[in-house]
């Protein structure tokens, strides 16, 4: 008995997180919707209940279309749902037999079943908040507060289904802390921590309500940028490294942030390609001194490219680099 229960706890253990990710991806249809599809199904069954003899209940039935209102469309929807349901089920009472039924039980009846559907309504709603909850923590950064790699792809997939779709231009941004090996090592690692929190907070509170931004490795971010275009994203970028070099430098000075930026005009690929290609630029950034925005407009094809082509610094009024040069360096932050 011991040996089956440890099977089936390692089997929900390892199909929670799945069935969290399916469950949460059903969990926000339409509320009026969800209502409408409520009150019918609870003037169906009353229909129904009242048709059947007195000796068939039909309660489990009004208490599932409860639960499923309530954890779909709220707690309010889902209460409302619950007297229509409470009254459905009285007026089939009445409907069968008006003679065997008092005021007084009808209304004590009455007053039962709307408790025991509120209470349902309650814990529905409690059950709601606590799966949001847990959704949430998993898609994020603990230390940061940003979305973490899931969260980011994530993301990622939707504005790419929707930059397809509508023929938006679609840009990300992958950001590095330079020299934060020097902070960990002369600060510590609680210091190093701090700067990823101060990076995080600044991008955070500059950056618009649909852009999406995550931590993605150690002090490695990802910044998505919907329905924007290079040179919006050059705007955007250079007003966030203002930000988070003002409030780095004022702990540590050679603290600095290198950033990849790819722009795709159409077709934007899958994430781990789109990851690499912003990734690549961050290191030819890197490469030449750092403290600096390496960008690419790309018009993805069918096939992952090996080879950008013109890579440029966005920061230079006249960007003249291309991947391989020897004479990254001499490039204008």
């Amino acid at each position: 008995m011991r040996k089956i229960r440890s099977v089936l706890g390692g089997v929900l253990r390892a199909d929670l997180e799945a069935l969290l990710t399916i469950a949460h991806s059903f969990r926000t249809p339409h509320r009026v919707m969800v209502v409408a599809l409520g009150l019918t199904s609870v003037a169906i069954l009353g229909v129904i209940d009242a048709l059947s003899t007195p000796h068939v209940g039909f309660a489990l039935f009004y208490a599932l279309v409860i639960m499923g209102v309530t954890f779909h469309a709220g707690w309010v929807a889902g209460a409302i749902v619950a007297i229509v349901a409470s009254g459905a089920a009285l007026m089939s009472s009445l409907l069968y037999a008006p003679d065997d039924v008092t005021v007084t039980a009808a209304m004590w009846n009455l007053g039962n079943e709307v408790a025991v559907f509120v209470v349902l309504v309650l814990t529905i709603h409690q059950i709601r908040t606590m799966f949001d909850k847990l959704a949430g923590q998993s898609r994020t950064d603990l230390l940061t507060g940003a979305l973490n790699t899931r969260g980011v792809l994530e993301a990622f997939e939707r504005e790419r289904s929707r930059a397809i779709r509508n023929a938006t231009p679609l840009t990300l941004a992958f950001i590095d802390l330079d020299n934060m090996k020097r902070v960990n090592d002369e600060l510590g690692h609680a210091e190093g921590d701090e700067m990823l929190r101060i990076l995080a907070s600044s991008v955070l509170g500059s950056i618009r309500e649909f852009d999406v931004f995550g931590r993605v490795g150690g002090d490695e971010f990802a910044l998505l940028l919907p329905d924007t275009d290079e040179q919006d994203a050059l705007k955007a970028i250079q007003r966030l490294r203002s930000v988070v070099n003002r409030r780095t430098h004022a702990r540590s000075p050679y603290i600095s942030v290198s950033v990849g930026v790819v722009t795709f005009r159409r077709e934007p690929p899958e994430a781990s390609d789109a990851l690499r290609a912003a990734d690549a630029l961050m290191y030819v950034a890197k490469r030449a001194g750092g403290n600096r925005v390496a960008g690419r407009v790309l018009a993805w094809d069918s096939e992952p490219v090996t080879e950008f082509g013109l890579v440029f610094d966005l920061a230079d009024p006249h960007p003249s680099w291309h991947l391989g040069d020897e004479n990254l360096g001499t490039a204008t932050a």
